[in-house]
């Protein structure tokens, strides 16, 4: 999607999604403000980089004169890294998107897109879920993005803000990181680099939907720029790729060309069995769906896996 050329926030601009998006929208020719902790300071190809925090009031009021549009991709967590201590839930991410949200009466009339989570958010209900499905997240991290969406909500209506939500399913491709217990294809294409064992938790029949990084990017544009159908609009981000644990391990062999071994572990209890939400209302409202198949996105990631390492 094309649209006449905007100023854009981008926060958490140095991560997986949020380095994407800047890429993309500053190749359509957008003026994107890119603002994250662990960016360095200047301007290159079109993005004005800003390193700095969310919770500096100065920087962000800064920022927000100069864009209409907000995309919100900052997390500081994982749902493994505030398993043990919820309060990182509140102090690394509710507390910076409370504070963007002190600044929307100054601010009036902008647009905020909110990275949210298809698959923590949902609970045991995440098989086929639609966006009205009652949300039961079953980690922290799932009820942080909650309470973030729930924010959100309450913003839209004391400002004259509006807020697209959106709830990509397992996220994958070029320029994702490790992270411990996180990015799932990254760390079977580690495992079929150095042959050390990819510990499978269960018996591997655990579903999920796999969502390939250039396809988000486009939804996120989508969300930018279409006209919206409500004040708050909350869409999955989902491509209909599903797989178990072992048909990914086999796809990744397949895309690499190399073995994986395995290691069963005990299940554990925060394992849902089946996540892949439905992406029918997206489709309907904002024309998108998915266009990069599994097989395909495994190869272009591994290509770049193996250049990475070879760097």
């Amino acid at each position: 999607m094309h649209a006449a050329a905007e100023s854009i926030l981008v926060l958490g601009s140095a991560g997986f999604i949020g380095s994407a998006l800047c890429t993309h929208l500053a190749r359509q020719s957008h003026k994107v403000h890119a603002l994250g902790r662990s960016q360095a300071d200047g301007t290159q190809a079109g993005i004005v980089h800003m390193r700095g925090s969310i919770e500096d009031r100065h920087l962000l009021r800064e920022a927000l004169g100069r864009c209409n549009r907000v995309v919100y991709a900052a997390s500081m967590t994982t749902p493994g890294v505030s398993a043990r201590d919820p309060s990182l839930e509140v102090l690394g991410n509710l507390l910076p998107l409370t504070r963007l949200l002190e600044c929307a009466a100054e601010f009036p009339g902008r647009r905020i897109v909110y990275l949210s989570s298809g698959g923590a958010i949902y609970g045991d209900d995440a098989a086929n879920a639609a966006e009205s499905r009652p949300l039961r997240p079953r980690s922290y991290y799932g009820a942080g993005k909650a309470a973030a969406e729930a924010f959100l909500h309450a913003a839209v209506a004391t400002t004259d803000w509006s807020a697209v939500m959106l709830r990509p399913s397992n996220l994958y491709g070029p320029g994702q990181r490790v992270t411990k217990g996180f990015a799932i294809v990254p760390t079977m294409f580690d495992r079929a680099s150095d042959g050390k064992a990819f510990q499978i938790w269960g018996d591997g029949s655990t579903v999920r939907d796999y969502c390939y990084i250039d396809d988000l990017v486009e939804a996120v544009t989508a969300a930018l720029f279409s006209p919206l159908q409500r004040p708050v609009n909350v869409y999955n981000v989902s491509s209909g790729q599903t797989a178990s644990i072992l048909e990914l391990i086999e796809a990744c062999q397949v895309a690499s060309g190399r073995s994986i071994n395995v290691e069963f572990q005990p299940a554990r209890g925060v394992d849902v069995a089946c996540v892949s939400p439905s992406h029918q209302l997206i489709a309907d409202e904002l024309g998108w769906q998915a266009r990069v198949d599994l097989a395909s996105g495994l190869r272009r990631t591994w290509a770049w896996h193996q250049s990475s390492t070879l760097a």
